[in-house]
């Protein structure tokens, strides 16, 4: 989902889109699956993967079908030269940044650096393009990395810490509950 956030933020821009008739035939397939394996009423385990496969599929169908006539508008030189091009051209740049250094960086002042424009403007710019701060971005993709970590990996607490450079355990574990409002322990119980 981090690599295709750009793609929802795009949608707020546009948020109507022209399908061509394969987009909707994709669209329609894997909302056929998805009712004939939902009907069959199977509630084994591999049944429950294969709808969550099927889900997964429509939404990169989906997501596709966005980035294809995001393709097609960017062609667009006018739409490149608005203020809007390049607010949605330096979010794009910054999640990208994001995606690539989160784990390790977690200072507006990097990301603001990396793309060239002051801390403050960074965070001003995405305010307004997306209602949210540099800050807040970067926490939200931090969390979003260790509570996957706590529901899907084998390892221990202490070891998601360092993992994602916290200097240790008990900062992470402040961290996470100031942003979830639960412990690591407490959120990794939950079922």
């Amino acid at each position: 989902m981090k690599q295709l956030l750009h793609l929802f933020m795009a949608v707020r821009e546009h948020p109507c889109l022209t399908l061509s008739d394969e987009e909707w035939s994709d669209i329609t397939r894997s909302l056929e699956e998805i009712s004939g394996e939902w009907h069959r009423q199977r509630r084994d385990s591999l049944s429950e993967e294969i709808l969550l496969t099927l889900f997964r599929a429509l939404a990169y169908r989906i997501c596709r079908a966005i980035d294809d006539q995001l393709g097609q508008r960017s062609g667009d030189k006018q739409a490149k030269d608005t203020a809007r091009g390049r607010n949605a051209f330096y979010f794009n740049t910054f999640i990208e940044e994001l995606s690539r250094n989160y784990m390790q960086e977690r200072s507006v002042g990097f990301y603001a650096e990396r793309l060239h424009l002051t801390p403050k403007y960074l965070t001003a710019l995405l305010r307004t393009t997306t209602g949210r701060t540099a800050t807040e971005w970067i926490d939200e993709y931090v969390v979003l990395e260790a509570k996957n970590l706590l529901k899907y990996s084998t390892m221990n607490i202490q070891e998601i810490a360092y993992y994602l450079h916290f200097s240790n355990q008990s900062f992470f574990g402040k961290y996470f509950k100031q942003h979830t409002g639960m412990t690591p322990s407490a959120y990794r119980s939950i079922k």
